[in-house]
């Protein structure tokens, strides 16, 4: 309880949103096996966020990592390096790169995998399937532990619900900043077809059909 109170002071106490890089999608409870609690539980592996610059300059994302009130995962690697209008997936240590393109498909996005982003000590954990306004409190920091973006997430109106499971929340064309991200209304759930989303191709580790649309922004002078 101490270290998640800790966490959760940090957290609150953070620093106003500075960032060009904002948090523009999140699958945080997919209908694939996703990892749980308890010594027998599967690893965490088919949960997964997105990032997109939308400032006019690249962003060095070197040192940065995700942060809520639980803990916090590794570092994404030195030299990663995010071009406007891009968009880069960070995945769960326990899922590898080569697994999540065989799902997701191969396009020239980037993808990361963090390490402490699962069950553990100070670690992220999964991504809470049942948020709330202190549950989960979603943080991206720099090398300097600057707060870049915040999402506190929710699956209650006027967030959109996450039922039936599956489906990423996308941030709408149009609210594509660190300042709308905020708000419940900035985002929809993913729908086949809709804003670059599509149904995952089943693997072994993905094995339902969850909807998303990792690495593809729309844009809203694309709508």
């Amino acid at each position: 309880m101490l270290r998640t109170a800790l966490w959760t002071a940090v957290i609150f106490a953070a620093a106003p949103m500075m960032g060009q890089v904002i948090i523009s999608e999140i699958m945080y409870n997919p209908a694939s096996t996703e990892g749980g609690y308890g010594d027998d539980a599967p690893p965490v592996q088919t949960e997964w966020l997105e990032l997109y610059n939308a400032g006019d300059a690249p962003a060095d994302l070197g040192g940065h990592f995700l942060q809520d009130e639980d803990g916090r995962t590794a570092a994404i690697p030195a030299d990663t390096t995010l071009k406007p209008g891009e968009a880069l997936v960070l995945i769960p240590g326990d899922q590898t790169v080569s697994d999540f393109r065989a799902a997701w498909g191969r396009g020239a996005y980037q993808v990361v995998s963090l390490d402490g982003w699962g069950l553990g000590d100070d670690t992220l954990d999964n991504l809470a399937n049942s948020p709330s306004d202190r549950n989960e409190v979603l943080t991206l920091r720099n090398a300097a532990e600057e707060v870049v973006d915040q999402v506190n997430y929710d699956d209650e109106s006027p967030w959109p619900s996450d039922s039936p499971q599956g489906g990423s929340i996308i941030l709408r064309p149009s609210q594509l900043s660190a300042q709308a991200n905020d708000h419940g209304e900035s985002w929809v759930i993913a729908r086949e077809g809709e804003l670059g989303a599509k149904k995952c191709q089943v693997t072994e580790d993905y094995n339902r059909e969850d909807i998303g649309s990792p690495g593809v922004v729309v844009s809203e002078s694309s709508e």
